[in-house]
């Protein structure tokens, strides 16, 4: 995967976004509104379909895609750590995250999002009480060689510290729930 895949594919440069409350652009199916608007911890989720884990793909510190830069407020010149990971149930990738932390929220508790390496995002941010999540908004995909058909993101807040977590699902997704 070259260092742009990912991105591309859950940020689409011209993307059909549409929140919990304004749905215009897809009508969603049942069983992927349960999926990609419940605001829950998906690790959760995930953990209830069999053996869970998480593959790490990478991480590295670089630029905002356009779209982590607008609803992060970042400036064109800000920098973030990524974070790029697959989640995996009973060994099979179901969904694919990307997570942009702006330097500024790798202070306090946010240096832990630097080391968290195999461990779950959800299973660390879940369990803050200070957690606050803005609504989730949903997206097709961009075209892609990897079947993810469905993208959400979502920006956290921790110690009034953003965040922004993006998750594409698999295509066959419905097939192992």
């Amino acid at each position: 995967m070259n260092s742009n895949t990912l991105k591309h594919i859950l940020h689409p440069q011209v993307p059909a976004w549409s929140t919990r409350n304004r749905l215009a652009a897809y009508s969603l199916a049942e069983f992927w509104q349960d999926w990609l608007l419940d605001s829950g911890s998906l690790t959760a989720r995930l953990k209830g379909l069999g053996t869970f884990r998480v593959s790490l793909l990478r991480e590295f510190h670089g630029s905002p895609s356009q779209l982590e830069r607008q609803r992060l407020k970042l400036s064109a010149q800000a920098r973030v750590w990524v974070r790029e990971v697959v989640l995996r149930v009973n060994d099979r990738p179901l969904v694919y995250a990307r997570t942009a932390i702006p330097h500024a929220t790798l202070t306090g508790r946010g240096k832990r999002l630097q080391s968290l390496g195999d461990r779950s995002l959800g299973s660390y941010l879940f369990a803050q009480p200070d957690l606050q999540r803005q609504p989730l908004i949903v997206s097709h995909c961009n075209p892609n060689t990897l079947a993810l058909e469905w993208c959400r993101h979502s920006v956290f807040t921790l110690e009034q510290k953003a965040l922004m977590v993006s998750e594409a699902f698999v295509s066959d997704f419905p097939d192992y729930c």
